[in-house]
């Protein structure tokens, strides 16, 4: 019995152990929502249709920014422009969202997530201090991740979230530790699709991303969107992940208990029923 009460114990201390751990998920820039509105109920698109298509409060890919004016287009000069960054964001100071990794100073880009980057914003802390010209942001992920908390070799995933791209040419230059780059193109919105939110992802090699330190894994990406004539976009978050956009949310820990309870009552009653 002893033996037993030991082994036990054991068993539970690891599982304490593995379930404290916050393996690396992802690192993300900027908040997942919907570009700062909320709720969304009211907001329409330029096409006049609702901008939350699905009405879940959170305008997302496939749906659209918001026509404030109601003037049938999303737009600079046209009472589109908006900013709805907190403090900390418009400090370029934001929350990094994810796990398993810890800031290592350089990683900036909150500034230019939740407003429109148009050319007639006038608003106060602009991001480049020059709204006249188109404007084209610039995030750097730089972070550590420790021995343990990710696989070697694994792959990764770019991912953003940004809205209105209607006038070519657009690409994103992804810049390495190593200083090589890719570049990922980008499709302008269709013709009716004024204010098109749409998600640009790509595939990462692990050696793109990590560079082997003391202790575990340097982490570094520098994004440059690159949009020299168009006068109005927005940007929701940018992300390194695990998992490609667009994805499903996992459930949180309440829903997960809730789901292994409800299939061992469903097991026990299967048992009774045929006993």
């Amino acid at each position: 019995m002893r033996i037993k009460g030991i082994l036990l114990a054991t068993a539970v201390s690891l599982l304490a152990t593995q379930a404290g751990a916050a393996p690396f998920d992802l690192i993300r820039i900027g908040d997942r929502d919907g570009f700062g509105f909320s709720p969304t109920a009211g907001l329409v698109a330029a096409s006049g249709v609702a901008a939350d298509t699905n009405a879940n409060n959170l305008l997302e890919q496939t749906e659209f920014l918001p026509d404030l004016n109601t003037d049938g287009a999303v737009m600079p000069s046209s009472g589109d422009d908006f900013d709805n960054r907190s403090a900390a964001e418009t400090a370029n100071t934001g929350t990094l969202y994810g796990s398993g990794f810890s800031d290592s100073g350089g990683t900036t880009g909150f500034e230019w997530t939740d407003l429109s980057l148009s050319t007639s914003f006038v608003g106060p802390n602009f991001p480049d201090g020059n709204p006249a010209t188109p404007n084209e942001p610039t995030f750097v992920f730089d972070f550590f991740v420790a021995s343990g908390d990710i696989v070697p070799g694994s792959t990764l995933f770019f991912n953003l979230i940004f809205g209105d791209y209607g006038v070519s040419p657009a690409h994103i230059d992804l810049i390495f530790a190593t200083a090589s780059s890719r570049t990922v193109g980008l499709t302008t919105q269709g013709g009716g699709q004024d204010g098109l939110i749409q998600a640009a992802t790509a595939i990462l090699t692990f050696n793109e991303v990590f560079t082997a330190t003391a202790g575990g894994w340097d982490g570094f990406l520098q994004v440059d969107f690159k949009v020299p004539n168009d006068p109005y976009t927005a940007f929701d978050f940018v992300e390194l992940s695990l998992n490609e956009i667009p994805f499903e949310p996992a459930p949180e820990p309440a829903s997960l208990a809730l789901f292994g309870g409800g299939l061992f009552a469903l097991g026990l009653a299967r048992r009774r029923r045929r006993r």
